[in-house]
């Protein structure tokens, strides 16, 4: 439990750190309880855990109901793994901006790199959305993590601390992070100025925006978003056994993930 005192975090977040936590220790005592199961020598025995673990279970349900935090009698308690449907938009997107780069590179004077340029500000978009679900899906299996001036940083911290992240891998994840999060805030809280044509990387000239969002940057966005995917999947090294658990519960998500990396390789950015 934090100590609200220390704490930095507000009232909500540590609420719902609380939270958290309950729920992972009763998991911790679920799995010992197996464990016992399997190590029992006697029927008798295992009648006797049995009953001990179903009146823990019983109390445990009694509290949250207490809590507000579930209803009394049967009930079904759903949510959706934000990050699996941010890189659904993300991989869509960049796929879109990769057609629109073709037809661009084939046909420069038409008017397809708008619709690139639309795609291209999803998908890059959706990509830190992508990373930053990631992170709250992870944030309270692990130990608060210090304010940081940058959300960059913050999120690359706390990515070294919940998978293991250390070494040239951190210091690329570092660099990926704060591309995608410049671009990402360029986009969302922009300043804007007239400023000199820039060349687009299908080789015309054209608005300086038009060389920050287009199908090779949001492949850089996607290929950022695809590797903390990669690292959340199989943590290199855990930062304890409910990241481990955590990883194996979204299994079936990270399945999904492995078919937008297929599909993304199945259309390759077109070369100028």
């Amino acid at each position: 439990m934090m100590n609200p005192v220390a704490s930095r975090e507000s009232p909500v977040e540590q609420e719902r750190r609380s939270w958290v936590e309950r729920e992972q220790r009763f998991k911790d005592r679920e799995e010992e309880f197996q464990r016992r199961i399997g190590a029992a020598a006697t029927p008798e025995e295992v009648r006797e855990l049995k009953l001990a673990f179903g009146e823990e279970r019983r109390s445990f349900r009694r509290e949250a109901v207490e809590l507000g935090k579930r209803s009394p009698g049967l009930s079904v308690a759903m949510h959706q793994i934000m990050w699996a449907r941010w890189t659904e938009v993300a991989v869509e997107h960049e796929l879109e901006a990769r057609g629109a780069f073709g037809e661009l590179i084939a046909h420069p004077e038409s008017g397809v790199i708008l619709r690139e340029f639309r795609a291209s500000l999803v998908a890059i978009a959706a990509s830190a959305h992508t990373v930053e679900a990631v992170f709250g899906d992870v944030k309270y299996l692990i130990p608060e993590q210090p304010r940081r001036d940058k959300r960059h940083k913050v999120l690359r911290h706390a990515f070294g601390v919940a998978f293991g992240v250390s070494g040239p891998e951190d210091q690329l994840l570092g660099r990926e992070l704060s591309w995608l999060f410049t671009g990402r805030d360029s986009a969302a809280h922009p300043y804007t100025e007239p400023e000199a044509p820039v060349q687009h990387p299908a080789g015309i000239n054209t608005g300086a925006e038009h060389s920050h969002f287009n199908a090779v940057t949001s492949g850089r966005a996607v290929d950022t978003a695809m590797a903390v995917l990669k690292l959340a999947e199989s943590p290199r090294q855990p930062d304890s056994r409910w990241i481990e658990r955590w990883a194996n519960e979204r299994e079936p998500y990270h399945k999904n993930i492995e078919e937008l990396r297929r599909s993304r390789d199945a259309e390759p950015l077109r070369s100028p």
